[in-house]
């Protein structure tokens, strides 16, 4: 059941308020929800139960000011990182690129 969501290595950053460029891609992709923050996530998936490798992608969704999200619809979703801290310093970078209000450039 690969769309199953793994809530077991699923890790949010503070939320971040939503620029109002971006806020214009978000509209377009999400046309009945009103979202105002985003939520940046790492999610791990275990590759080898023997050794404990885990492989991890970094998420975006839209969200609402009290944390609401819709986990099915990602704005936004990394290729897979070997490294959980190769994955954090993405999550940072992408953090900042929100605080910008430039997050809609990455994901298009």
């Amino acid at each position: 059941m690969k769309n199953v969501p793994n809530y077991g290595e699923f890790y949010q950053r503070s939320l971040v308020l939503i620029g109002k460029d971006d806020s214009l891609s978000v509209q377009e992709k999400s046309k009945c929800e009103i979202y105002t923050h985003w939520l940046i996530a790492l999610e791990g998936t275990e590759l080898d139960k023997v050794t404990g490798a885990y492989q991890w992608n970094v998420f975006v969704f839209p969200s609402k000011k009290c944390g609401g999200f819709n986990y099915y619809q990602p704005f936004y979703v990394s290729e897979y990182f070997q490294s959980i801290h190769e994955a954090i310093d993405y999550t940072i970078q992408l953090e900042q690129k929100a605080k910008e209000d430039q997050l809609c450039q990455i994901a298009n």
